[in-house]
């Protein structure tokens, strides 16, 4: 059935962008053009096409036919109006089989390498998650294109044999960033950093820049200190650490350049000076260190250390033969060696960077060489173990993490997915979906909601989708208007002895992993530490799926930066936590005492301020 204009309501308040047509448009725009659904129907017959489904949006999949070929395929309109701007039609199949033919006539005479059968399609479209429909003419060298549909979204496409490979794009497993990009921190040394910070909106106060020890708090105002940022272009007092001496100076020159005392600088460029005057007159033979690792022509006793800036050749112990300057080899030795060791300190390991895939790594196939030896983008290809049903591979690191991003290849589970960023969520995943918790991934959007069974009460079931079930959203029949009397009751003694304990505030920090935010039964800040402290009831929390989310949610609040306290009920087991931050203390239901679980955590606190002194 075709759907023209008139089967398509139209009502949005937005007058059509057509010149002269005074209908109403068929969807909403802030700033681009919008149309009503007779003129979609004009713009898609520019294109080829006429419309088989109804339309739902510019950027939603619309079943079409083509005027040309009659191939039926799923487009956006965006993407029609894209083709029509360039003046190209928008049938897949009719753009492959012409693009099929102009390649034939530029490769001459050449032979077909194969043609493909049907059964041959149906297999290759079957290993990369498609369903057969229809073929455009003869298949030879992967030219002409086949009609398939995605089995996960439903989508045809018109698509060549090599592209159907990479499989459907609503299967790609792509991550946001790569996994070793993050923000750049301050350089241990004392004077000079690194890189400048990526971030200019990072505040001084909050980050480990060395020129904070710089900073005068004495003639610069609290205000200041807290508000400024790094790359900020304000004049501020600064006071040298080593002398005492201050002076003013920009943040951004202090934060981002070289950051150093005035008269302490001078002493140093005049020391230097005088070693250098000292070095001009003195012959590389006279230098022991030199005259070992001299490989030049010239006679050692006629080149002096500094002053004659020609290149000479050393030999270093490890059998580098680099040309550079004495006084640069006596300072600062082979560059060949030094960019060595820099490389060999910035690798970034699979077993550090990438856990989940090293934890697949083969325990017998790879010989001596193990996860920690290979770097995470690694080209290499090496074998694999999937431990969900004992597959063996061969597969290079940097494949496995590009694409689908598949954790096991046979039973196409995904890298990054629920059950491996949060296993207890994952527990509560019924097994009457059409995926595991293996193929989705926390906050992924699916084409069916998702049904979840109650970790505590297994006779709970209901639907909700993945975003706010890890954004925090907890069963619907468990969940209870507000606190219990116990809850309430440590809070209030809380209160009394930390003055602004809040109760229930929803916690968000980068560092956290599991989720994106967590709630807190009890938050306080402390010496500008913020106290969490959780309690656990024996009911909520004795289940292995809410241990796991407890040990999930304490490891975040740690990485974060927070102190973390467990109010743990009569017999529930210890977390398995090792941390200075951390602190459990036993609770009972029956014989509540909230005055002095605080006194125990006050005490506790106590002792951590007396560590650090």
């Amino acid at each position: 059935m075709e759907v023209t204009a008139a089967t398509v309501s139209s009502a949005t308040g937005q007058l059509c962008s057509t010149a002269g047509c005074s209908n109403s448009a068929a969807y909403k725009t802030r700033s681009q053009p919008a149309w009503c659904a007779g003129c979609i129907d004009v713009i898609l017959a520019k294109g080829g096409l006429t419309a088989v489904e109804y339309f739902e949006g510019p950027k939603a999949w619309r079943l079409t036919k083509c005027m040309e070929c009659g191939v039926q395929a799923h487009y956006r309109f965006v993407y029609t109006l894209e083709k029509n701007t360039v003046g190209e039609k928008t049938c897949r199949a009719c753009y492959w089989k012409q693009w099929a033919k102009d390649a034939r006539a530029l490769a001459g005479e050449v032979p077909f390498r194969h043609t493909y059968s049907t059964e041959e399609i149906i297999a290759h479209l079957d290993k990369h998650g498609y369903d057969f429909v229809a073929t455009t003419g003869e298949l030879t060298d992967d030219y002409e294109p086949v009609v398939a549909q995605c089995r996960a979204c439903k989508r045809i496409s018109a698509e060549r044999m090599g592209d159907i490979s990479w499989g459907c794009s609503c299967s790609r497993n792509t991550r946001s960033a790569t996994p070793t990009s993050q923000t750049v921190t301050a350089a241990p040394a004392r004077n000079v950093r690194s890189a400048s910070p990526r971030k200019s909106g990072v505040l001084l106060a909050q980050s480990d820049d060395p020129a904070k020890e710089w900073w005068d708090h004495e003639r610069n105002d609290e205000k200041t200190f807290r508000t400024v940022t790094l790359r900020a272009t304000r004049t501020c007092h600064w006071v040298c650490p080593e002398c005492g001496h201050q002076f003013e100076a920009k943040v951004l020159d202090m934060t981002v350049g070289r950051h150093s005392c005035p008269p302490c600088s001078a002493i140093r460029n005049a020391k230097w000076q005088k070693e250098y005057e000292r070095w001009k007159s003195t012959p590389v033979a006279d230098v022991p260190e030199l005259a070992a690792a001299w490989a030049d022509e010239a006679d050692p006793q006629t080149v002096m250390v500094a002053g004659d800036w020609e290149l000479r050749r050393f030999r270093c112990p490890a059998g580098h033969h680099p040309r550079i300057s004495p006084l640069t080899f006596l300072e600062s030795g082979c560059p060949s060696c030094r960019g060595a060791e820099t490389r060999k300190a910035q690798k970034n390991w699979l077993a550090d960077t990438l856990p989940e895939i090293a934890s697949q790594w083969h325990p017998i196939r790879n010989g001596k060489l193990t996860a920690a030896d290979v770097v995470w983008d690694s080209k290499r290809v090496v074998w694999w173990l999937a431990d969900c049903c004992g597959h063996e591979w061969e597969e290079s690191p940097r494949s496995r993490d590009k694409y689908d991003r598949l954790r096991c290849p046979q039973c196409r589970t995904i890298l990054g997915s629920l059950a491996w960023q949060d296993p207890g969520l994952a527990a509560e995943w019924s097994p009457a979906n059409p995926v595991t918790a293996w193929h989705v991934r926390p906050y992924a959007s699916t084409p069916f909601v998702p049904e979840w069974i109650c970790a505590t009460n297994p006779a709970h079931i209901w639907t909700g989708s993945l975003s706010v079930r890890s954004n925090g959203a907890e069963c619907p029949e468990c969940r209870e208007v507000g606190k219990s009397k116990v809850e309430l009751a440590h809070h209030a003694a809380a209160e009394e002895c930390f003055p602004g304990a809040r109760s229930g505030a929803v916690l968000r920090d980068k560092a956290f992993t599991t989720r994106k935010s967590w709630s807190a039964d009890i938050s306080v800040n402390v010496g500008g530490l913020l106290l969490v402290v959780e309690y656990d009831g024996a009911y909520w929390h004795r289940e292995p799926a809410k241990i796991m989310t407890d040990v999930r949610k304490t490891a975040d609040l740690l990485a974060a930066g927070y102190l973390v306290v467990r109010l743990r009920e009569d017999d529930l087991p210890p977390l398995e936590i090792s941390s200075d931050r951390y602190l459990e203390i036993r609770v009972y239901s029956a014989a509540p005492q909230p005055q002095k679980a605080m006194e125990e955590i006050s005490s506790w606190l106590g002792g951590l301020e007396s560590a650090e002194r």
